[in-house]
């Protein structure tokens, strides 16, 4: 960093990894192998980069702050794998901008060491992307994020995050991590998770959108009711009466929250709904 007098940017939720041990553990979870090509999100100044492009087909390396692309260049010298994209990955399309030109025919990894402020968005729009040829995601996140994606239904943790992650990956908390690895040290701990990416839906949605509209509503207020918190949200366009009648054809209590329920049941709430909704 002195010598390229490079100081984290705050704003940009930049906490360098500079314990060589941490970078190779990520590294060997990700399991990454030749015919993977890897999409890293933020590499700062490349420490986990260059691992990567030992082992992977090829790395694509996403970096925003443009004071790091020269430090990040330089890595190209010792390797012939590595292809940088300055660019805000939140606000390309990763399909036409990243795979299609670097990834078209390869299996494709993520692996990132992500700013706290920016997690939930990056890790939902690489699902919600349905980026072609996704295999598995593995994150160095915030350990609270990472208990909240991991969380059972009924825990203080569990909610929108945990169901809408679980409809499109099987996570999976691998190691924690502690701040002393960092520059500048976070004030939190972190953790490792791995997301693998599944092939089939577990269950099936008439429509996706409406079933995130109703995931967002069940959590937003999470002291009040299911049915209250549901009937309150006019973007779902259903009554209070439609609220109770899809929760009695469920068998459950008009008196529950959200999250007592499933991810399958939110999806058999959410087609119930979609059918009662005045607007189609």
């Amino acid at each position: 960093m002195k010598v390229y007098n490079i100081e984290p940017v705050k704003k940009l939720g930049q906490n360098f990894l500079h314990d060589y041990n941490i970078v190779e553990k990520i590294v060997l979870s990700a399991d990454i192998d030749k015919d993977d090509c890897v999409v890293e999100v933020g590499p700062g100044l490349g420490v986990m980069t260059s691992y990567l492009a030992e082992r992977a087909h090829k790395v694509v390396a996403v970096e925003i702050d443009r004071k790091l692309i020269p430090v990040l260049e330089r890595l190209k010298d010792d390797h012939d794998n590595i292809e940088i994209v300055n660019e805000d990955v939140l606000k390309i399309d990763i399909n036409k901008d990243i795979i299609e030109k670097y990834c078209s025919d390869k299996k494709v990894k993520v692996v990132a060491n992500l700013p706290y402020y920016i997690t939930t968005p990056i890790i939902m729009k690489f699902l919600e992307e349905n980026v072609s040829n996704l295999e598995s995601m593995t994150f160095l996140v915030q350990k609270e994020v990472a208990e909240r994606i991991c969380a059972k239904p009924g825990g203080k943790e569990y909610g929108m995050l945990t169901v809408a992650v679980n409809y499109f990956a099987c996570p999976r908390i691998l190691f924690k991590v502690s701040p002393s690895v960092f520059i500048p040290k976070p004030n939190v701990d972190s953790s490792v998770i791995r997301l693998d990416v599944r092939k089939e839906r577990p269950f099936h949605l008439k429509d996706q959108d409406y079933f995130f509209k109703v995931l967002k509503a069940a959590f937003a207020q999470r002291r009040k009711t299911l049915a209250n918190s549901l009937a309150n949200a006019p973007y779902l366009h259903v009554t209070r009466e439609d609220v109770y009648k899809a929760l009695e054809e469920m068998g459950k209590s008009i008196s529950i929250r959200g999250e007592v329920l499933s991810g399958e049941e939110f999806g058999t709430l959410s087609n119930i709904l979609y059918d009662k909704k005045i607007i189609q």
